[in-house]
């Protein structure tokens, strides 16, 4: 009679799912704690928090450092935008074109809607306020929220690689396997 763990109860893959579940509800307390505080700053944190975490745990840490990588090639352009006012479809235009080219040249390329979403949440502006005061307030929410983003995808990277290494053993011996016999090979 096999013994029951909570390995044998959930698969790896589902495991995987719930532990990025667990995370993004993390980022959404954080970030709506941060809304609660300061409506605006909160707000594009909240947003770019969620942007940097990834469903894949294999190279969440990665991916989230080229996702912020994006996102301040993002951030950056945006304000390079403001000064080309007022900003109309060309000027936004041209700022997806180089964020795009520049994070083509980077190989930035999987996270290059970060770098999308952030130009547009620095250069969109409501009507009326001083645009260059929210551009600045927006690209430090945007920063602010990259920071908290990795900061949870290392905190949560951590824990998970522990937890499936108790959890599924059998995973990490066949994993080992796999590379014994990469090296056996190599070796012939």
């Amino acid at each position: 009679m096999s013994t029951l763990t909570i390995g044998s109860l959930i698969t790896e893959k589902r495991f995987t799912f719930a532990c990025y579940l667990l995370e993004c509800l993390a980022g959404t307390a954080i970030g709506y704690y941060l809304y609660m505080v300061d409506p605006v700053l909160g707000l594009w944190t909240f947003i770019s928090i969620l942007l940097v975490l990834a469903p894949d745990r294999k190279d969440a840490i990665a991916l989230a450092a080229n996702r912020i990588k994006a996102n301040l090639i993002g951030a950056g352009l945006g304000l390079c935008v403001f000064y080309f006012q007022p900003v109309r479809l060309f000027t936004i235009s041209a700022g997806i074109v180089a964020a795009m080219i520049i994070c083509q040249v980077l190989k930035l390329q999987e996270a290059s809607r970060s770098a999308l979403i952030a130009l547009l949440i620095i250069v969109l502006h409501p009507p009326g306020q001083h645009f260059w005061d929210i551009a600045v307030e927006r690209a430090g929410g945007v920063v602010t929220g990259c920071m908290i983003g990795v900061l949870l995808t290392f905190l949560f990277h951590s824990v998970v690689q522990r937890l499936r290494a108790y959890l599924y053993p059998q995973a990490q011996r066949k994993d080992s396997d796999v590379a014994g016999d990469r090296v056996h090979l190599d070796q012939q």
